[in-house]
């Protein structure tokens, strides 16, 4: 039976990089992107002029303050330092899909990030301590303001995946990166959230176990499965709310929904013209 189970997971990890490849980026397949990827710069990138981030370079730190707004229209600032040697270690990683997505999960900075989250608010108007939803729509809140920028034009490659600790000094990445840093934040305490990547064409959102939401989201609806939330990383949407696009795939170690007919569609589409490259423009 452990071996069934050993096996049946290493299947699913195999069918899940084939799945993700065709359908968040077709032009993965070819896999030359672990050697593109020891070429790209370990320095941060510029900032998105959309981002509520600013950074300021300090002897060892980058020195971090982020300003935004969330859907409940409370106003937010945080300081926040990460240690240049800490962005260069994980600016040096190669990463998948399900490698930065585990990661995120368990990773250490995206623990502090979540402890200092609430920490300061521009207005003063909040007495006692935070109710869930409060800290959940801040958390959605702060991803939401970061900026949106695609991978061939901030890293100078096709395909990139940023780490929780690149896309905090960055102020930004695309919809993947965004999704694992919510999925990063979502995992720590207070929140604790079952979390999964729910794939559609061309884009990339966190799923969010039902169950595990505050009770002031009971009416919001599930995505295929009738077991998940969808977030959306990168369009400032209210939970349970994203593009009307087809849900191809739901993953969190293994597949929880897979639509293979849509999926087939998706590729077909690909292959039917694979020199489109406006399919990287419109990763979002």
């Amino acid at each position: 039976m452990r071996r069934r189970e050993v096996l049946t997971k290493a299947f699913n990890r195999i069918m899940f990089g084939t799945i993700a490849s065709v359908i968040i980026n077709p032009f993965e397949m070819a896999d030359p992107l672990t050697s593109l990827a020891s070429t790209v710069t370990t320095r941060p990138t510029p900032i998105p002029p959309e981002s509520s981030a600013s950074r300021r370079n300090a002897q060892d730190q980058y020195l971090m303050t982020y300003d935004w707004t969330d859907r409940l229209k409370r106003q937010w600032r945080l300081k926040f330092s990460v240690d240049r040697s800490v962005y260069t270690t994980a600016a040096k990683q190669s990463h998948g899909y399900l490698s930065a997505f585990e990661d995120a999960k368990t990773s250490r900075l995206a623990r502090r990030l979540t402890e200092q989250l609430p920490a300061t608010k521009l207005r003063q108007d909040i007495i006692g301590p935070l109710s869930e939803k409060s800290r959940l729509e801040c958390a959605v809140g702060f991803v939401h303001s970061l900026g949106y920028t695609i991978d061939p034009d901030s890293k100078g490659v096709p395909e990139y995946h940023r780490t929780v600790t690149e896309t905090l000094v960055d102020g930004g990445g695309d919809c993947k990166d965004l999704t694992y840093l919510l999925a990063g934040i979502l995992s720590q305490e207070p929140f604790e959230y079952r979390t999964a990547m729910v794939f559609l064409p061309e884009h990339m959102l966190v799923g969010v176990r039902k169950a595990d939401l505050p009770a002031t989201y009971a009416d919001a609806p599930t995505l295929p499965g009738g077991r998940y939330v969808a977030i959306d990383s990168s369009s400032s949407q209210p939970v349970g709310t994203f593009d009307d696009k087809p849900v191809l795939a739901i993953y969190n170690d293994g597949f929880n929904y897979l639509d293979r007919a849509a999926i087939a569609d998706t590729t077909g589409e690909f292959l039917r013209d694979p020199t489109d490259f406006q399919v990287i423009a419109n990763l979002r």
